[in-house]
């Protein structure tokens, strides 16, 4: 069932604001989701720089809840769908 699910899709990402607390400590909101199932997500990431390498160091993944509002989630489908 699974592979049915996943068969096709494909899975985007967008950066949306990059945020230095420091010049070594980032904070990076991005959007991404999964086009062909639908499903959009609202991630938050706290990334560090330790002598020249940048990695994460705190991921915080929510699913992006329009409602109310379906003109916004087909707005972020249709954003997301731009990338591929």
């Amino acid at each position: 069932m699974l592979l049915n699910f996943i068969k096709g899709s494909r899975i985007v990402g967008k950066i949306r604001r990059i945020s230095f607390l420091t010049p070594d400590i980032v904070i990076v909101v991005a959007v991404g989701g999964t086009v062909m199932a639908g499903q959009s997500d609202s991630h938050t990431l706290v990334v560090i720089k330790q002598n020249t390498n940048w990695s994460v160091t705190a991921f915080q993944n929510l699913r992006a809840q329009f409602i109310g509002r379906p003109e916004e989630a087909q707005a972020l489908t249709n954003e997301l769908t731009q990338l591929l």
